[in-house]
């Protein structure tokens, strides 16, 4: 009876882990995928909103139009070289229209409750970035609705967002270019682990899954041999 359920828990770890390791296989064709899609999409620039693609997301994009810096939004949790940061975004007005963008990253002071010395981005300006989801990530609790701007959030949620500034914002972002001349330090990436560590953890998965068969039939052999 022992060893039935030996042989049950091993096959059902071995499972588990071949599971696993397809799972990042699967990983890394999406990542592969999605890296073909930027490259081109990225080839075709947008510079007018009425002109936008079915979907906008991942191309160049080129507007004319000016910042609002009295709503400056701070992206928490934002690290560079071990240094704790934010990115920072502003309201654009193009067209009649408004898009957060993130000019890029900029370093935390060293007390909490001091917020950076943010730049004033004032008069027409023409920026050129790519066009890309807000980010969202994993939330315990909502941002604090009742703090003054700058605004210092977990996440950019354009919904919430909007309403905080009164005025409709399109339901993406733009990531500055690295070489406009009023880009911050520019740390984001638009696939942030790319298919070879998901192929190296797939590897990982089965390698564990090969051991645990070693293990089993040496186990098995010497139950045997008792």
């Amino acid at each position: 009876m022992r060893t039935i359920a030996f042989i049950l828990f091993s096959i059902a770890v071995v499972s588990l882990l071949l599971k696993l390791s397809w799972w990042q296989l699967s990983r890394a064709d999406e990542k592969k995928q999605l890296q073909s899609q930027i490259q081109d999409r990225q080839q075709m620039r947008v510079v007018d909103l009425a002109q936008l693609p079915v979907e906008p997301l991942w191309h160049s994009i080129t507007l004319e139009g000016e910042f609002d810096n009295q709503h400056p939004i701070l992206l928490d949790n934002q690290l560079f070289r071990g240094r704790p940061g934010y990115h920072l975004y502003l309201p654009f007005i193009s067209q009649q229209q408004q898009v957060l963008v993130n000019v890029g990253w900029i370093a935390a002071p060293l007390y909490r409750e001091i917020l950076p010395k943010l730049p004033q981005l004032n008069g027409r300006k023409v920026i050129s970035g790519v066009i890309a989801p807000a980010q969202q990530l994993l939330q315990f609790k909502p941002d604090n609705t009742d703090e003054q701007w700058p605004l210092r959030v977990q996440n950019i949620e354009l919904d919430r967002l909007a309403l905080q500034l009164q005025q409709p914002l399109l339901p993406w972002v733009i990531q500055i270019s690295a070489s406009s001349p009023i880009a911050l330090t520019q740390t984001w990436q638009p696939v942030v682990m790319g298919p070879k560590k998901h192929y190296g953890y797939a590897i990982q998965w089965f390698l564990l899954a090969i051991a645990v068969v070693v293990i089993s039939l040496l186990w098995l052999r010497k139950e045997r041999e008792v």
